[in-house]
């Protein structure tokens, strides 16, 4: 089995308003490893991102990941799913993306790009979806994510007329970039 540790420590130092001078001392742990821990460098020990962690007032917690069911949730198996079930069918697909991505923080789950066959619309708006999930949690984005996928016409996705002003003003940049328009709780889960 393999094991990710998300610790997200330039976010919480920020919260704390600590510097990393000042939370290198509070933790009792070299600048060194404070920037290793916050780069995701080096080899943090539990020990070291616990006492970090402690020092923000929070707890490290450890994702174990099984491969086998990382693939299911993949962004080609999503895109296949969609292209198996049709396009309408992009909805429950995208979300159980974004569900499995929240849950086990795992880039596996976004590191390659859907199909070359799958729909442009489709891959414009998993692309902006992955890199917003991936700013989220402040790791890079897929380089496959990047890459502009931009629409010729602006995509509002709730298709809903009178929500395409709140659309604009709300969707994040990284939609945006690609003339998508969502809600702000778009990847917002129940």
């Amino acid at each position: 089995m393999k094991y990710h540790i998300l610790f997200p420590i330039k976010k919480l130092r920020e919260l704390k308003r600590l510097s990393e001078r000042a939370l290198a001392e509070a933790a009792d742990l070299s600048r060194g490893c404070i920037r290793n821990i916050k780069a995701g460098t080096g080899n943090s020990t539990v020990e070291s991102l616990s006492a970090a962690a402690q020092a923000l007032g929070k707890e490290v917690e450890i994702i174990v990941s099984d491969p086998i069911s990382i693939s299911d949730f993949s962004t080609v198996a999503t895109a296949y799913k969609v292209e198996r079930d049709g396009f309408e069918s992009w909805k429950i697909h995208f979300m159980d993306l974004v569900d499995a991505f929240n849950r086990t923080l795992d880039v596996r789950l976004v590191i390659m790009p859907p199909p070359k066959s799958f729909d442009k619309k489709l891959a414009a708006l998993m692309a902006s979806l992955v890199r917003y999930l991936c700013e989220q949690v402040e790791i890079s984005a897929p380089k496959w994510s990047v890459k502009r996928y931009y629409l010729p016409n602006p995509w509002f996705v709730s298709g809903v007329e009178s929500l395409k002003a709140s659309a604009i003003l709300e969707s994040p940049t990284p939609f945006r970039n690609n003339n998508i328009f969502v809600l702000n709780n778009f990847a917002a889960r129940a």
